[in-house]
């Protein structure tokens, strides 16, 4: 059965404006787990919200890998995925696991934007994945610049165009 939505909107209005302050104290503050507070309500707001099989997956995994997240920050744990990924991958540059929070979010946020039907969950999907790319620029502001600039040119130059 379907949730009510007779404050979704209050509910999601409040948490976009929960993510979007705790990613701008988050960056001011060079303090991740702002953004990561900030981030909460919006996840345990959409983990209540889903309801399809594979969009409760993704938005349980979601509030999983936050929870993770703040533990490592909180903790001060550091896991350089070189290290594990390098038999793999060659070359892979050293990167702390803390980084890949973000991008693992991003990747269930866009299965809940495509697979989602009502709009609070959609409209949390959104404010989610712009606070998952908050927590990537608070976690290293130097690597999202490399992506964000000359990386970012490049690879919309290589789309193909009709």
């Amino acid at each position: 059965m379907a949730r009510s939505t007779k404050h979704a909107a209050l509910i999601c209005s409040i948490a976009t404006v929960l993510t979007l302050a705790g990613i701008a104290a988050g960056i001011y503050f060079k303090m991740p787990v702002i953004v990561i507070a900030g981030l909460l309500p919006a996840v345990v707001y959409e983990a209540y919200r889903t309801e399809g099989v594979s969009t409760i997956w993704a938005s349980w995994g979601m509030l999983i890998v936050l929870v993770i997240e703040a533990v490592f920050i909180i903790k001060k744990i550091n896991i350089n995925i070189a290290d594990l990924a390098s038999k793999y991958i060659p070359g892979l540059p050293a990167l702390d696991i803390k980084l890949g929070a973000p991008v693992v979010m991003a990747w269930f946020c866009y299965i809940l934007i495509r697979r989602t039907a009502g709009i609070y969950t959609k409209w949390l999907a959104v404010v989610i994945l712009i606070g998952a790319l908050g927590l990537f620029y608070a976690l290293d502001p130097s690597l999202f610049n490399k992506f964000a600039g000359e990386g970012l040119r490049e690879g919309l130059n290589r789309i193909p165009v009709k």
